[in-house]
């Protein structure tokens, strides 16, 4: 069984070599600067076995699925022009994720986990929620959408960048914005469909427990500009 005392925060931040070879701006405070340097350091009976954090998407895009002129990279920066997702064409199985992000004001997105069918992506995928303003605390930044709300609401201010990491290892997830952590989900205590273990409903014909422990990784585009750099991933 993979060990989860490798998810120690910070432990997997992208390194500042990785994000600067790929042209993107230098990244924020907190990143490593060696992955391995803290891998190596005894955290874990499996920790010689995680790769080298790696960018998910390529430079020129042909590593991922998206309509024809809704994404583009932008001096380091994957910008969403609208008409739609962005998704890996690779699976993810258990992995870390890094990203940043900024919006406009009022934007709606999203990073999905383990798609397992993209044209039922709500019922097929977790997705972790960037949205701020009148909405469900199951909706707001932070959240594993309809799911779990973060620990606190937080202001997400327009123009700003925020730093995610996102676990997906077995049955856990766990989400953390700018160090702090916002969600430890264990997917198992989801035993019905349409209903979360609080007994509040929820809008999924599959009970969380079912979801597939593999799948594509996805960046929503729902409103308004949305942007992110810096995405790599650590995958067991």
């Amino acid at each position: 069984m993979k060990t989860l005392s490798l998810l120690r925060p910070g432990l997997f931040l992208a390194t500042a070599a990785l994000a600067l070879a790929q042209g993107n701006p230098a990244p924020a405070p907190g990143f490593t600067a060696n992955v391995h340097d803290d891998i190596g350091a005894g955290h874990g009976a499996d920790a010689k076995r995680w790769a080298a954090p790696a960018p998910v998407f390529a430079p020129d895009l042909s590593n991922a699925e998206f309509k024809p002129g809704s994404w583009a990279w932008e001096n380091g920066t994957l910008v969403a022009k609208g008409g739609g997702d962005i998704w890996t064409k690779e699976s993810y199985g258990d992995f870390v994720l890094n990203l940043d992000f900024r919006c406009q004001e009022k934007a709606n997105s999203g990073v999905f986990l383990r798609c397992s069918s993209i044209p039922d992506w709500l019922n097929s995928a977790i997705e972790v929620q960037i949205l701020q303003g009148d909405a469900p605390d199951k909706h707001l930044v932070g959240a594993v959408y309809d799911c779990v709300a973060p620990n606190r609401q937080i202001a997400i201010v327009p123009g700003t960048w925020y730093h995610y990491t996102i676990s997906a290892i077995e049955n856990h997830i766990k989400v953390t914005l700018n160090g702090e952590e916002l969600v430890d989900m264990d997917l198992t205590k989801w035993k019905e469909a349409g209903k979360n273990p609080d007994g509040t409903p929820n809008k999924f014909s599959k009970a969380y427990k079912d979801m597939a422990r593999s799948g594509r990784i996805g960046l929503q585009y729902h409103t308004n500009k949305v942007e992110f750099r810096n995405i790599v991933v650590d995958r067991l």
